[in-house]
């Protein structure tokens, strides 16, 4: 007969974690031992479930009646099956609000070539699953807790947790351009609009040889 035996702290209420545990028809592939489990039987306080799986790479089945005792302890017990023994138990207490929970595995195989040790580390296994499972979906709803800025961790007097996001900062906007400096106005009139340049008419230059229409239209040269 192999015994192994171990340990969690969930950070959860002792009534749910217990009401988590005791769904041994659930989700039984984290455990590393069972693949698949159906309920045959449900009872106020007892439940009667069909394993199936492997114990050391054979395939083995386990046909297991739980008794419920809530909400501190829960038996389990291989009634039929291919293990020539197989119980447990789980134990739960609370400690600060919190609970401790303990999972206790008995099992003798009965099958030659599978040694002490081999057993052993397949119930550990077992064993470590389970408990990880059963923390980590305990503790997955609790919420998170955000304090406000400023907030000691240890004031009793400060203002209370909340779960609301902080507020952000304000975000500063970039200040106008200046505007254009405007001329001031002169005995409280407008100053005039400026008026368009005139454009100089360039003088062409004579050069000498130059000819000269007249008025009937002939050419003459200057003299």
């Amino acid at each position: 007969m192999v015994k192994v035996e171990g340990r969690r702290i969930v950070r959860a209420p002792v009534q749910k974690v217990f009401q988590l545990i005791s769904r041994l028809d659930a989700a039984p592939r984290v455990t590393g031992l069972w693949l698949t489990a159906d309920l045959v039987e449900r009872k106020p306080a007892a439940l009667t479930i069909q394993y199936r799986g492997y114990f050391a790479g054979l395939p083995v089945e386990s046909l297991q009646r739980a008794t419920l005792y809530p909400p501190h302890r829960i038996d389990f017990r291989q009634t039929r099956g291919g293990l020539k023994t197989f119980r447990g138990q789980y134990l739960l207490s609370s400690v600060e609000g919190d609970t401790e929970v303990s999972l206790i595995v008995e099992a003798e195989p009965g099958i030659p070539f599978i040694t002490e040790q081999t057993a052993r580390l397949v119930l550990h296994s077992f064993i470590e699953r389970s408990l990880e499972k059963v923390k980590l979906v305990a503790e997955r709803e609790l919420p998170r807790v955000v304090r406000r800025a400023g907030e000691a961790s240890g004031s009793k007097s400060g203002p209370l947790p909340t779960l609301e996001p902080e507020p952000s900062e304000p975000i500063e906007e970039p200040a106008p351009a200046p505007a254009q400096a405007v001329a001031p106005a002169t005995n409280g009139q407008a100053p005039p609009a400026p008026q368009p340049k005139k454009r100089r008419r360039r003088r062409r230059r004579r050069r000498p040889g130059d000819q000269r229409k007249g008025p009937g239209g002939e050419t003459g040269s200057q003299h």
